[in-house]
């Protein structure tokens, strides 16, 4: 019975009727097993805590507005406008170009394409370890830059290591290249005009000598390696002609090919005379007496004859040895053939020096006439008003950075808010 009573009771609190009833019945009493209706304490509470804690997150996000933009963008403005040193600026232009010949015709998008290189070359090796390790040595870089006349956010320290000098350094320069004019600007700052302009002239003069180390370099390996050929070239030259001398030595003779054309027109020649001489013995003998003086000297002269014909013909041309201790037997054939190839070696070896010497000397006006230069156009001049700081541009660019990071941070913040 209980329970069901419980039941009605429940019921009736989410009647329509009963709920109008009790608005137009104030005075009635609820039924005592009914808790009294408190939600307006309840919905007051919570509007009231709401406005709180709206009111805290404004101020919040103000407070974080300002530590994060506005505050940094004013240190910045005051750091600019009264503490940051004056920094001078002095700047040199130059274009790398080719020496290039009369003589030596070249395509110009090689010209181009080395220009570019090594103006490429040149821009990076301004910012580089070495030029400024040189610098270092040239100017004294860390005596001018540590200088107690600049702030101290922009001096370097009196105890820097390469490293951080080197990334100061970077700091100090800006470098630009036109790639299609060829022209590199080169600017350097620092905290007085005057050593601007020095640290500037210096490292014009590390430029100029870069480029003159890079051409005599490959003008050096131009010419090393023609030089190699020539001298393999007249290397072979001189075997050759060593080994001529020796045969000539061996033969005893100075011309081999002449010795054997003579010995052949003077066998021709005197097959000729003997025919001649057995003619003349023919003719005489038919009305001559065999014992008669004439027919004795012309018997005599075709035996001479007949015997010189006989010795060409077995005739060998003994030469000794380099060792001294024997003979070799060549004859006229054998040594004709190893002359001739040997000739041949001479003749080859003559033409491959004449060409390697023709290449040499081409090398060498080549190489001397395409030689690279750094023309500089705009030499660093002295400064006469300060190029940093820019107060009104650099504080509002720390203004849009720091800006920027609120807003990222903002959004970040918002998006795990609504994920948790």
């Amino acid at each position: 019975m209980k329970s069901e009573a419980s039941l009605v009771l429940r019921l009736d609190e989410v009647r329509p009727g009963r709920a109008m009833q009790a608005r137009r019945d104030p005075i009635s009493k609820p039924s005592p097993l009914i808790t009294p209706p408190t939600r307006k304490t309840v919905v007051t509470y919570k509007v009231t805590d709401a406005v709180a804690k709206a009111g805290l997150h404004r101020w919040g996000k103000g407070i974080v507005f300002f530590l994060a933009v506005v505050l940094p963008t004013l240190i910045a403005g005051i750091y600019y406008a009264f503490i940051a040193s004056p920094q001078y600026v002095s700047e040199f232009r130059f274009s790398v170009r080719p020496n290039v010949g009369a003589g030596t015709p070249t395509s110009a998008a090689v010209d181009t394409m080395l220009a570019m290189s090594n103006s490429y070359i040149v821009s990076d090796y301004v910012s580089s370890r070495d030029a400024a390790i040189s610098l270092d040595k040239a100017v004294d870089l860390r005596k001018l830059y540590a200088s107690s006349s600049a702030d101290f956010l922009s001096r370097l320290s009196s105890d820097a290591s390469v490293e951080q000098l080197v990334r100061y350094w970077n700091s100090r320069i800006h470098t630009s290249y036109d790639i299609t004019t060829g022209i590199n600007v080169v600017e350097v700052s620092a905290f007085s005009p005057k050593d601007a302009q020095e640290i500037a002239l210096a490292l014009k003069l590390l430029c100029e000598k870069l480029v003159n180390d890079i051409s005599e370099a490959a003008r050096k390996s131009q010419m090393a390696f023609a030089h190699s050929e020539l001298q393999r070239a007249e290397g072979r030259l001189k075997e050759a002609r060593r080994q001529e001398t020796e045969l000539r030595s061996k033969q005893r003779t100075i011309d081999a090919r002449k010795q054997a054309d003579g010995k052949i027109e003077l066998n021709i020649k005197l097959r000729g005379e003997l025919a001649t001489l057995q003619s003349e013995y023919s003719v005489l003998s038919q009305y001559m007496n065999a014992k008669s003086p004439k027919l004795t000297v012309l018997k005599n002269q075709i035996a001479a004859t007949q015997e010189q014909i006989d010795q060409l013909q077995s005739q060998v041309v003994s030469a000794q040895s380099a060792t001294g201790t024997g003979g070799t037997m060549l004859d006229d054939a054998q040594a004709l053939a190893k002359y001739d190839q040997i000739q041949t070696d001479l003749d080859i070896a003559t033409k491959l020096y004449q060409s390697s010497l023709t290449n040499y000397e081409s090398s060498r006006a080549q190489a001397n006439n395409s030689q690279i230069y750094l023309a500089t156009y705009v030499q660093p001049g002295l400064a006469e008003i300060a190029s940093y700081p820019r107060v009104i541009f650099d504080t509002c660019l720390v203004f849009l950075a720091a800006f920027g990071i609120w807003v990222v941070l903002t959004l970040i913040y918002y998006s795990i808010r609504d994920h948790v």
